[in-house]
């Protein structure tokens, strides 16, 4: 009887099922996979097929390459911080500040260029200092703090769930990157209407020096190394003209490294440390979430499942664009992170739109997808970064979540009209 329950049905059961079990402080990674052996086996498949199915396609290439490039992330952002370069770059850029609203949100915008679990809690005691004078409320710094810390992550390629976005997508980084900048826009106009026009407005006492711009652009040569690699090496490799294809995260990595080798030189650091940062238990999480991802993925694919729920769509005209915009939403909220909604949600939101959306217009379908599972996960009771600052701050978390609940709705309405403009211009 259950096996001939309505695929649409059974999907959900299995995404609400990944959302209890993450409920309950189970990782995410065992999660995916339990998920992805459910499907297997309520679609008519047996054990020893469905074992089979998990681990072909969680171990495909396309999985390794992405658990490469993750684990290299996090052993970037682990020399930045013990080299203490992260602390330099605030510094460097306090000195060429123009005010104090300026500063205020613009250091945990900094902090925020370097994917790290509770980054919010490093960047707080840097907007606790600044906001010394002006008499904030602990639940303005709070959500200061909070709402700056995340400007990046709609578009900024060191970020996991950003990188695995493009790798379910199958698109080129540079197209969801400029699909998803405007997101970015919105975030910061919505924290300077309703967060920063709270505090007051004083200018820098003192003038930047040339000396001063120098150095904050010496600091961040590793981000910039990154971003020069990932996309300038494109132009090299169309003039060379290799007789094979260029795995298409090669730029990617090779930037990775070469950062973490200037951090290393420049800084004198033990190589040691990335031998640290590679098996440490925060890692080898992460690698496993990219591959119970693709194992979901994969099996979904693989089942035929997402033939049937399309059908059921039509059937009971349930609109698509409701699905694609609730399902990253819920999962953001119950999960409060970004990698947990994209690798829950984006499969089934992909194979959903298979043959329905054509080229450019999935990038349209992204970014309400994306735009929607953030302010989720932004809004979520469960999301360190809020949890950490607000206890930083001793701040009331009702008081701060008033304070949030209109720049959160702004982006949202955002991501809708972004959303109808994209669909228009990609459908022409």
């Amino acid at each position: 009887m259950l096996l001939e329950l309505p695929a649409l049905v059974k999907i959900i059961a299995v995404f609400v099922f990944i959302l209890v079990l993450s409920r309950y402080k189970i990782s995410l990674y065992i999660c995916l996979f339990s998920a992805a052996a459910a499907v297997g086996l309520w679609m008519g498949r047996g054990p020893v097929e469905t074992v089979r199915l998990v681990l072909v396609k969680s171990l495909s290439g396309e999985g390794l390459w992405l658990a490469v490039i993750i684990v290299e992330i996090i052993v970037l952002s682990h020399l930045l911080k013990e080299s203490r370069q992260m602390e330099r770059i605030v510094d460097t850029f306090k000195a060429i500040s123009f005010g104090n609203r300026f500063t205020l949100a613009s250091l945990p915008v900094i902090i925020g260029l370097l994917p790290m679990p509770g980054g919010a809690l490093f960047s707080a005691p840097m907007v606790e200092s600044s906001a010394a004078e002006s008499g904030l409320s602990a639940e303005l710094k709070t959500a200061i703090n909070y709402w700056f810390r995340h400007v990046w992550e709609y578009w900024w390629p060191l970020y996991p769930g950003l990188i695995l976005a493009i790798s379910l997508l199958n698109v080129e980084p540079w197209q969801l990157i400029a699909a998803q900048f405007p997101l970015c826009l919105g975030v910061l106009v919505s924290g300077n209407i309703f967060l920063l026009s709270a505090c007051p407005k004083e200018k820098s006492k003192t003038t930047p020096s040339r000396k001063d711009v120098k150095r904050f652009l010496y600091e961040i040569i590793p981000f910039g190394l990154v971003i020069f690699t990932m996309f300038g090496l494109d132009f090299i490799i169309d003039y060379i003209r290799f007789p094979f294809a260029w795995p298409k995260y090669l730029n990617f990595l090779i930037g990775l490294i070469l950062a973490q080798g200037w951090v290393i030189k420049t800084n004198n650091l033990p190589a040691l440390l990335i031998k640290k940062a590679l098996f440490h238990r925060f890692t080898v999480n992460m690698a496993l979430i990219i591959f119970g991802i693709m194992a979901f993925k994969g099996i979904l694919i693989e089942t035929h499942m997402i033939g049937e729920i399309q059908e059921e769509l039509i059937r009971y005209h349930i609109p698509t664009v409701f699905v694609v915009a609730a399902l990253p939403f819920i999962s953001g909220l119950v999960m409060g992170i970004a990698l947990g909604f994209v690798g829950s949600s984006y499969p089934l939101i992909i194979v959903l739109l298979h043959g329905q959306i054509q080229g450019a217009e999935m990038l349209a379908y992204s970014t309400l997808a994306y735009g929607f599972g953030y302010m989720g996960m932004m809004m979520s009771p469960v999301h360190l970064c809020l949890l950490v600052s607000k206890d930083y701050f001793h701040a009331d978390l009702a008081g701060t979540y008033k304070l949030l609940i209109k720049p959160m709705i702004f982006v949202l309405v955002w991501t809708v009209f972004l959303f109808m403009v994209y669909k228009t211009v990609f459908a022409l």
